[in-house]
């Protein structure tokens, strides 16, 4: 299997194999497998393969929706002078009501510089991906942070990769006009609740960074997995997700959203892609697949971590720390 974060500004690959069979990839609500043709990092371009269904925010509006009602509080991560991923800002006030500052969700990996496996020093968080505002730029308070069991060292050593790569960060002094009634609230992502999540008309959305657009975009009606033993995540803990919504670099980090009746709650974080060796050979495909590849949970998959029981109890008590430290300053 090889792996790809998409980071932003730069791709780093790290690779290991695993014997996979090609098999189409199966919807747990349908009666027969399907196969879902899915434009993974798609480029705008319908002639090189299936187009992706992304919206760009631009002008804070689209659809006929705002930023606001579609909760779109999400911006990049930049550190050392790059834009290393997405983070999402994350609605604490339900067990830190006076907390001062942001929470942000994001992917552990994109902290570090994967050539040479060292965390970055200084990080900046902006809003919406406007980086070119001073007024929408935030420092990272690096000193607070609460993160997964992330070794990039190991990080691609077993089927288990991905349970430690999740990471939530602390904005002291938020961005200009920050609004909490924006902030996105996390839910514990429980799988035997899909069903009738689906059956009740709601929706799976992916919002992330689009590095080909240098823009927060938002892909709708995506699909999304619980890993088992037949796919290439193995199975092998509860909580790897898979998903088939398009992106482009820069969407680690970003949030996997359900929606149901206008309501918007954050059930994981996305990784990166993975796809097997056996159907996309290095020696023709050094890049991983190409625009327009087949989405498939055997060959060819976007990954995240979901947001659990464990992550929901570390997201209070790293909160709880916050707003605790900061009155006794």
């Amino acid at each position: 299997m090889r792996m790809s974060f998409q980071t932003g500004m730069f791709v780093s690959q790290l690779i290991f194999m695993l014997a996979l069979a090609t098999v189409p990839a199966i919807d747990v609500d349908a009666q027969e497998p399907v196969v879902t043709p899915v434009n993974i990092f798609g480029d705008g371009d319908p002639d090189n393969g299936i187009e992706d269904s992304r919206q760009q925010m631009l002008n804070g509006r689209t659809g006929g929706e705002g930023l606001s009602d579609q909760r779109m509080n999400a911006g990049t991560i930049k550190c050392d002078g790059a834009v290393r991923g997405t983070a999402m800002v994350l609605d604490t006030r339900e067990f830190a009501p006076d907390l001062e500052g942001a929470v942000l969700a994001s992917a552990a990996h994109v902290l570090y510089d994967l050539d040479n496996n060292k965390r970055f020093k200084r990080c900046e968080f902006h809003f919406l991906a406007l980086d070119e505002l001073a007024r929408y730029r935030a420092k990272i308070d690096m000193k607070n942070i609460s993160m997964g069991d992330f070794d990039p060292q190991a990080a691609t050593s077993g089927l288990a990769f991905g349970e430690g790569d999740w990471v939530f960060l602390y904005v002291a002094r938020p961005w200009k006009n920050f609004d909490a009634d924006e902030a996105i609230v996390a839910r514990e992502f429980i799988f035997e609740d899909q069903h009738a999540f689906r059956q009740s008309g709601g929706e799976i959305r992916l919002i992330a960074f689009d590095s080909d657009e240098d823009v927060i975009s938002v892909s709708r009606n995506c699909a999304v997995f619980e890993s088992t033993p037949a796919d290439l995540g193995g199975g092998e803990w509860r909580g790897q997700l898979l998903d088939n919504c398009d992106s482009a670099g820069g969407a680690s980090g970003g949030g996997l959203v359900a929606v149901l009746n206008g309501e918007q709650s954050l059930i994981g974080i996305r990784s990166g892609s993975h796809w097997g060796e056996q159907a996309y050979p290095a020696e023709q495909f050094p890049t991983g697949p190409p625009d327009g590849a087949l989405w498939n949970r055997q060959t060819n998959t976007n990954f995240g971590r979901a947001i659990d029981a464990g992550l929901m109890l570390e997201l209070r008590r790293f909160s709880r720390s916050l707003e605790k430290s900061r009155k006794t300053l």
